[in-house]
Formats: C-alpha cells, sequence, structure tokens
C-alpha cells in the first residue's frame, strides 16, 4: 500500500510527460487549424492505401468495426463483467470514466475545429467532422486502460498488452485506409487519449 507521499511523488513525476502530452495536442491541432499537415497527410494516406485488395479492404472494414459505437459498448460490457466478477469495483469505475471523457472530448473537439473528411475511395460518406477520430481514441483509451488494469491486477501478460494496443493501433490505420479519416486526427486521437488517462490519474 503505498503512502500517500509516494502518491504524490508517482504524480509528480507524470507531470512532465502529461505536459509534453498536452503541448503536442494543442500543437497539432493549431497546425491542423493553420493547414499546414496537408503534405504529410497526403503522403501517409497513400502509403496506407497502397495495398487496395479485397482482402486488406475486408481486413480494414472489419477491424474498424471495433471502434463503432456497437464495438465500444460490446468491449465496455465484457470487460465490466469480468471487473464486476472479480470485484475490481474502482478499476470499472477508471475504465468507465476514461470512456466517458474521451467521448465528451471527441465531441466537443470536432465542433471547435470542425474539420472536414478526406473524399473515400470506397466511397463511404460519414456524417460528423474529421478531428478527432471517435473510432481511434475510442479504442486507444480502453485498450491503453484495460492494460493498465490488467497489470494492477496481476494478469498481464505480453501477448495481452500486443493484442490489446494491437488492436488499437489497427482501428486507427483502418480509418486511414478506408478514407474517413486523416492521419493527423488518428494521432491527435492517441494524444488526447494519452492525455485523458494520465489526466484521470490527478483525479
Amino acid at each position: 500500500m503505498h503512502s500517500l507521499s509516494d502518491k504524490k511523488r508517482h504524480l509528480l513525476c507524470r507531470l512532465p510527460l502529461l505536459i509534453v502530452l498536452l503541448v503536442s495536442v494543442l500543437s497539432l491541432t493549431a497546425l491542423i487549424e493553420a493547414g499546414t499537415t496537408s503534405a504529410f497527410d497526403t503522403a501517409v494516406i497513400h502509403a496506407v492505401q497502397s495495398d487496395k485488395s479485397v482482402t486488406m479492404q475486408a481486413f480494414m472494414e472489419g477491424i474498424t468495426t471495433l471502434g463503432t459505437f456497437v464495438g465500444v459498448v460490446a468491449i465496455l460490457i465484457l470487460a465490466g463483467i469480468w471487473l464486476w466478477h472479480r470485484r475490481a469495483y474502482p478499476a470499472l469505475k477508471e475504465l468507465l470514466a476514461v470512456a466517458l471523457v474521451s467521448f465528451v472530448t471527441e465531441v466537443v473537439v470536432k465542433v471547435l475545429v470542425h474539420r472536414a473528411r478526406p473524399v473515400s475511395w470506397l466511397g463511404i460518406h460519414e456524417p460528423g467532422y474529421s478531428f478527432p477520430s471517435g473510432h481511434a481514441i475510442m479504442s486507444f483509451v480502453i485498450a491503453v486502460e484495460l492494460v493498465l488494469i490488467l497489470h494492477r491486477l496481476g494478469r498481464l501478460r505480453l501477448w495481452k498488452a500486443a493484442v490489446l494496443l494491437g488492436l488499437a493501433a489497427a482501428v486507427g490505420i483502418s480509418r486511414i485506409y478506408l478514407g474517413v479519416h486523416w492521419p493527423t486526427d488518428v494521432i491527435g486521437s492517441w494524444l488526447m487519449g494519452s492525455v485523458i488517462i494520465l489526466a484521470e490519474r490527478w483525479i
């Protein structure tokens, strides 16, 4: 059991990282609003979409469902049942809290930045603005939070962390591949998710 001073020390150690991440989010948002990320976004999109095969399209369409509203709710329910069964109530509260804050953050930032989506090569038309990516931020925060929870409960294995983080990364990449988000939307989402997870430790 950590003493109060130990907890404060751990929080202070995370403070520089939190500041760096927050500054990174604000800087990226400013660059996006200034329209200076176009060359980077275009280059990455072309690289990600280089394999426009039927197999790759099917894989990306399948992976991206993990970040949909239905996919996120299903994952939270399954994780919630498991945590409830283990009586890990504080961990369940943390998971739901970061998910809720991430959703609200996504909605608010989209309205403030109102960035237009790219034109999907598949003809996919999704409503709403582009920055940040709801799929990317939700899948990222849930994956990272589950890794942290598993570590705290002594149930984390390297393969579990690799699967969770790998799926979150794949969801973000799928949004770029399908042409519904710019690469900087996804990067910004991951940065915002990191800020939310770190900031949650201060509450």
